[in-house]
Order: C-alpha cells, then structure tokens, then sequence
C-alpha cells in the first residue's frame, strides 16, 4: 500500500481548517483541496474549495439528516451530484469507531479504529469523573488509527494514519486499484469525517 492522500487540519481560535494534498512519490505534493468550518457549528455539511481563496468549489459532503446519528453523509460534486455515501455505524462505534462506506444502502468498505484495546480505554475513562477530563488531555497525543476493510473478502485495503503527535496530519494509504475504484474526492471526504466528525 502507498500514500495516496495527506489530509491536515490546523485549529484556529474561531475556524477548523482541513487541506487536502495529492502524494507523489511518497511525499506531500499538491494541495487539492481546502475546507474551513466554525468551531462548535453543527457539521452536516463541509464544502471544500481548490483553495485558502475559496473562489472555486470541488466538492463537499452533508447529512441526510440533521443531527441524526444513524444517517448517512452524501458526497457531492459542485453541481450537487453525489459521488459517493458514508455512515456511522452507531451500535459498533460505542466501542470502537466504526463507519461504512455505501454502495446504495449496502456497507462495502468498513472503516474502524485499528487499536480495538485503545478505543475501549477511551470510552470507559470518559465515564469516570475527573480521571476522564485528565484521560482526554493525554489522549490527544496517542495516534488514532482506522482501517479499511473490504466486507465481501474480509481484506485489509487501507489504512488512514495520524502521522504527528501534536498536530492532527494523517496519511491515507492504499494501493492503486482500491484507490482508483472511487472518485478520489469520496476517499477525501471520508478522511475528513474522521476528524471532523470524531470531534476530535
């Protein structure tokens, strides 16, 4: 598997931004993409511009519905055409962060936290007073993994990594014909939301 997109977010007083940067050769390249959302707004929907100018959309994702944890988050084009569709799966994700990447209403790629163990501690230590606001200041510097998972064969077919400990810079990998299968704007929303809409 190689690099096929570098996604990194800088957190501001006021705004979250996110850019989005092509991978040659295995280092960062282009950026294609740059997305900037208030702080504390709802996130139902992100757009993403070629760039800082936000002069010319590329494309952007939304919820079917507004605050609704079971629904599902289209990908669109800048005429509004979808691309693609994504969901968190909520049942699976009060232990480990889970979501699927849809074919209609069908799961063909589940995405989950890679440290099953981690993502367990995690939700147990929130539940504890006081011991949980310290756990959530020393979780920012461990490195929160997923990966990509075909549900007809089982396979590994990706992996989306936190590549720094105290910025939020991940790399998304896979190899070649996964990549290509999907407009590379779907694989790019998907690395957005799982940040943007972990909370973290």
């Amino acid at each position: 598997m190689s690099p096929k997109l570098i996604v990194e977010q800088k957190i501001t007083l006021m705004v979250n931004q996110y850019r989005i940067y092509n991978v040659e050769n295995g280092k960062k390249s282009d950026l294609v993409a740059f997305a900037q959302q208030k702080r504390l707004a709802f996130r139902e929907k992100v757009t993403f511009y070629t760039d800082e100018t936000k002069a010319k959309e590329v494309f952007g994702f939304h919820a079917e519905k507004i605050l609704d944890v079971h629904g599902r988050y289209f990908v669109t084009d800048p005429d509004g055409n979808t691309l693609g569709s994504f969901q968190k799966s909520f049942k699976k994700s009060l232990l480990n962060s889970t979501w699927n990447i849809l074919d209609g209403d069908e799961p063909v790629i589940t995405i989950s936290e890679t440290n099953k163990i981690l993502a367990v501690v995690r939700r147990v230590l929130d539940f504890i007073p006081i011991i949980g606001d310290f756990a959530d200041i020393l979780m920012i510097l461990l490195r929160v993994h997923f990966t990509f998972v075909d549900t007809k064969t089982d396979k590994v077919i990706g992996h989306y990594m936190k590549k720094t400990r105290f910025r939020d810079h991940y790399e998304l990998s896979m190899n070649d014909d996964t990549f290509d299968a999907r407009d590379w704007r779907v694989w790019a929303a998907m690395a957005v939301a799982l940040d943007a809409l972990q909370g973290r």
